[in-house]
């Protein structure tokens, strides 16, 4: 039986009792930069640079759910993939718990990977069809040094948390639905017992009736266990419902970043604005008082992206000016409050400063 997403939407000021902010950010990432070469001709040398995430920054607090939207390629998958280190970051500052994680070697990412784990978007692609799902689980818990000396137990455990049953756990993947793979790779990432996940479009792949009994799911495991949360989607209405702070990303770049609530309520940024304006809604009455807004041209190359803010080819915003092709907007506001990178941000939807 399909279980509906009751929950109400929550926001860092609302509702978010778990959430500890009385210290340290459990993750500050500054000016995080990842360029990709781009190489050819016949020594293969580099002939440009795809900049996948050109200069972000956020904090995030124990407990804390921030969602991380926007279009397919602005750079979401590779920010959470680069914190960390599957894939090199080429600049900037990451700090986990404190300790910077581009310094940590062998050992040190080794227990960096016990703290904070992945689950990625295709359950098909990240679980080894060769083991079974109790050997999966097992070998999680023997890199690591867990679970001893009962590891079959801890496994049965594990799927058990996640609504599978002791049953399943001389299974393969391939005899899963996807829903149920896509339980297993939480299972798996939860069996070193971390305290962050980087939920990497943990549903996107799914059905809409078996997306609600996931995301059901993490919010309890949340709840239960503690755990912080960075969630990676492009459906602006999942991530409205499980997000205490959204953050949108736009060509490798934050242009807003802001509670839930406000974000979905009184957009700043004039893409934030747009990308919501295109979110499907039920009542008809919402329909017709909304204005759809079209953006005009394609999204620009990430290899030569356009000068001063990146936004601006696109911009419909009536103040545009030369200032916005100049100089590109910083994400200015105070620490834990709204941050906007535009040089006339709009005061709520449809009015501007």
């Amino acid at each position: 039986m399909t279980e509906p997403m009751t929950k109400p939407a929550r926001a860092a000021t609302e509702g978010s009792a778990g959430i500890d902010r009385s210290g340290p950010p459990l993750l500050e990432v500054r000016n995080l930069v990842k360029h990709f070469p781009v190489r050819g001709g016949p020594f293969g040398r580099a002939r440009a640079q795809v900049r996948a995430v050109d200069g972000v920054s956020f904090d995030l607090w124990r407990g804390e759910t921030l969602g991380l939207v926007g279009e397919s390629g602005c750079g979401k998958s590779t920010t959470g993939r680069t914190l960390l280190r599957l894939i090199e970051p080429t600049a900037g500052e990451i700090r986990y718990g404190g300790q910077d994680v581009r310094a940590l070697d062998r050992m040190g990412l080794r227990a960096l990977r016990r703290r904070a784990q992945i689950v990625f978007q295709d359950p098909v692609g990240s679980l080894n069809p060769r083991l079974s799902v109790g050997a999966m689980l097992e070998e999680a818990l023997t890199v690591h040094g867990l679970g001893l000396p009962n590891r079959r137990d801890r496994a049965v455990e594990l799927l058990e948390r996640v609504g599978l049953s002791a049953d399943h756990i001389d299974r393969y993947p391939h005899e899963f639905s996807g829903g149920q793979r896509q339980r297993l790779g939480i299972a798996r990432a939860l069996s070193v017992e971390p305290d962050f996940l980087v939920l990497d479009e943990p549903v996107s792949a799914l059905d809409v009736s078996v997306q609600a009994q996931v995301i059901n799911l993490l919010q309890d495991l949340q709840a239960q266990l503690g755990l912080t949360y960075l969630f990676i989607a492009h459906d602006l209405a999942v991530v409205e419902h499980v997000s205490d702070r959204v953050a949108v990303m736009y060509l490798g770049r934050i242009v807003e970043l802001a509670d839930a609530r406000e974000i979905y309520h009184a957009p700043r940024h004039p893409y934030t604005r747009a990308l919501l304006s295109a979110v499907p809604r039920p009542d008809p009455v919402g329909r017709e008082s909304r204005q759809r807004i079209v953006l005009e041209g394609d999204v620009p190359s990430p290899i030569d992206p356009p000068s001063g803010c990146p936004f601006h080819p696109r911009c419909p915003h009536p103040a545009k000016d030369a200032s916005c092709r100049g100089v590109g907007p910083s994400l200015d506001g105070p620490r834990a409050g709204p941050l906007v990178a535009c040089h006339h941000p709009l005061q709520s939807a449809g009015t501007q400063a």
